[in-house]
């Protein structure tokens, strides 16, 4: 299934995403979404937490999420109507603040327990030919910032443990428990599978959020910047707020030349609700939406 799309002019809302199946099945076209604008910030961003007033002055846009019916395992409807995106940019940096009812917080991904997240995805540059919206394509890949509940729960408490969740858990013996020193260290890679694999979900993450590069499904892959994108939450009547701020542009990051200010681009974003088992592809998505970012020289 493909998404096609090309940067152009306003108004924005006249912007149409069709698409095809290679099977040759046919599907009414998607409607075309409705711009997220950035209000450009001159001082520079600052405080951009969830409660602060600097969000009052950005626009919001209503988003409509779709459930994912492309690719196993599938979540052929969506759970949730919509989320309420507000953008802010500066010369160097964009931020996202992403609202959305979910009635439960989960935060703990471990087990048959998932966490709750939510995903920026934006193309590696402006112009030309967006990549498809479900997470690009082979030659043309997707940049995505992926925030979960867990990563944000591990930075608020440190060294998390299952057993800060559920005190009563108890487990025989974890061979580097007794250990200390390199032995411990040795020893957890030894027993600890994913690991010792050299997968990055077992890392630390110390900024809450993941940052990615897609060509397609089953290609997603961590990049390796250690210093952003960063992200702040707040759940609080049954209501997530969550930030994710990027720069524009990072050296360490592939695919393209980065954004630039002035220059318009597009933005998807997805969503997991952990409750309801929503994990991996089982998630909740948008079309892409035109991000036009203020500023420029």
């Amino acid at each position: 299934m493909r998404f096609r799309s090309i940067i152009s002019c306003l108004p924005a809302a006249l912007i149409v995403f069709t698409l095809a199946r290679c099977a040759g099945e046919t599907k009414e076209a998607e409607p075309a979404a409705k711009a997220v604008v950035a209000r450009f910030v001159s001082a520079g961003l600052g405080d951009v937490a969830p409660d602060s007033a600097v969000w009052l002055e950005a626009p919001e846009m209503t988003v409509s999420m779709l459930g994912q019916d492309l690719t196993d395992p599938k979540l052929p409807e969506s759970t949730l109507s919509e989320i309420r995106v507000r953008a802010l940019s500066d010369t160097r940096s964009v931020a996202f603040r992403m609202e959305w009812l979910d009635s439960t917080r989960d935060a703990v991904d471990s087990g048959k327990l998932y966490s709750d997240a939510v995903a920026v995805q934006i193309p590696p540059a402006p112009g030309g030919m967006v990549p498809d919206s479900t997470m690009g394509q082979a030659d043309k890949p997707v940049h995505i910032h992926l925030w979960k509940a867990s990563y944000q729960d591990a930075v608020r408490l440190d060294e998390w443990s299952l057993n800060q969740t559920f005190p009563n858990a108890t487990v025989d013996h974890y061979p580097f428990d007794a250990a200390g020193g390199d032995a411990k260290e040795k020893l957890t890679e030894q027993y600890t599978i994913a690991l010792a694999a050299g997968n990055a979900l077992i890392k630390k993450n110390g900024n809450g959020v993941d940052d990615l590069i897609a060509h397609g499904f089953g290609t997603l892959a961590h990049l390796s910047s250690a210093r952003f994108p960063k992200g702040w939450s707040r759940w609080e009547n049954g209501r997530w707020t969550v930030v994710i701020l990027r720069p524009l542009s990072e050296s360490e990051w592939p695919g393209g030349a980065g954004l630039k200010s002035g220059r318009n681009t597009f933005v998807a974003f997805a969503v997991w609700d952990g409750g309801k088992g929503q994990a991996g592809s089982r998630k909740m998505r948008s079309v892409w939406a035109p991000l036009e970012l203020g500023g420029g020289s």
